[in-house]
């Protein structure tokens, strides 16, 4: 129960409320692209077959990028589990640099 209490603590900065709105704005664009086709995006079948087909990435882990964007930027916005949606979106934001950039190991 202190878990789920944690996850959805909020507290009452404006600071906080600021970056949360504003990061959700910035995001919501990228994640309706995927899902929706909306911003000249190809929809959620047409990202699904990019990043699986083109650029390889397992089906699950596309997915949950799709969802990301999409769902935690709304998460974001309205305040619904707002702090799920922050990892969710920085763990989003942080795979692909990282992975594109680690050093390859050749075998």
């Amino acid at each position: 129960m202190k878990a789920l209490n944690t996850l959805l603590k909020t507290n009452d900065s404006l600071s906080g409320f600021i970056a949360r709105i504003a990061l959700g704005i910035v995001m919501f664009p990228h994640g309706a692209q995927k899902v929706l086709g909306w911003f000249g995006g190809y929809g959620f079948h047409g990202t699904m077959g990019f990043f699986t087909g083109q650029m390889h990435i397992p089906a699950l882990f596309a997915f949950l990028a799709i969802a990301a964007e999409f769902a935690g930027s709304i998460g974001l916005i309205t305040g619904f589990l707002s702090r799920v949606a922050a990892f969710g979106i920085a763990v989003e934001r942080w795979w692909p640099s990282s992975w594109f950039t680690a050093p390859m190991v050749s075998s």
